[in-house]
Formats: structure tokens, sequence, C-alpha cells
């Protein structure tokens, strides 16, 4: 038995193609070494942020899941980069003063940029 064939097919003219979904990337699994190197704390500390209760919803690191059948600690890569780009401070701190009375050299340099900062007008 012969398998009909499409009247497109017969005319001869080209089909449209029609693009599949844009492909994503692919999910990447981090564990618990390559979260340590990622966000600059060490394994053990990380144990302790998954494991104890008074850290739990602190939001110290990202939430982790296990796989099935697994007892290994993992993060999707991009929750972790996510969880980096909202916890950033969004601008540094000021730079701490010294306690104290400022030096001479300290006091004598803010004098010289205030002056130099604001022009002073001849009337």
């Amino acid at each position: 038995m012969a398998i009909p064939a499409l009247p497109e097919a017969l005319s001869g003219k080209p089909f449209v193609r029609v693009p599949l979904a844009e492909s994503s990337p692919p999910v990447r699994i981090l564990f618990i070494e390559q979260l340590s190197l990622l966000i600059g704390k060490s394994c053990k500390t990380i144990r302790t942020f998954v494991s104890h209760t008074k850290y739990r919803d602190k939001n110290l690191i990202p939430r982790p899941f296990k796989l099935p059948g697994s007892r290994r600690l993992c993060w999707y890569e991009h929750d972790v980069l996510a969880w980096i780009e909202f916890t950033r401070p969004a601008e540094p701190p000021p730079p701490r003063r010294p306690r104290g009375r400022p030096t001479k050299a300290e006091q004598l340099s803010r004098q010289r940029w205030a002056e130099t900062a604001t022009p002073q007008s001849n009337a």
C-alpha cells in the first residue's frame, strides 16, 4: 500500500519551516565543592548552614536539593547565580575612620582639599 503524499509535496514548492523553540542552555548541577569555590565559603561552613535549623531560613546560601538515590547536596547553577546577584550589596560600605583625633598631616591635607574644592570669589 502506498503512502499518500500531501498536496504541498506534490506542488514542488519548498515547505515553510517553522523554527523550533529556542534551545535553552543545559542545566548544570553544582556540588558542594564547586559551590564553595563559587561563593567563597568552605565545604564545612556550607554543610553547617544546611544542617542547622538556626541558619536555614537566613538565606546565607542558596537552597540545596538532593538527587534521587543520592546523599550529596546539589544546587542548580542558575539558582546560585541568581542568589549571588540578589545578595550582592548595592554599593560598598563607606570607609571607616580610625579612632582618635586626626593627625596634623591629615588636618592640613583636608584643609588644602577644601580650599581647592570650593573656588573662592574675589569681590
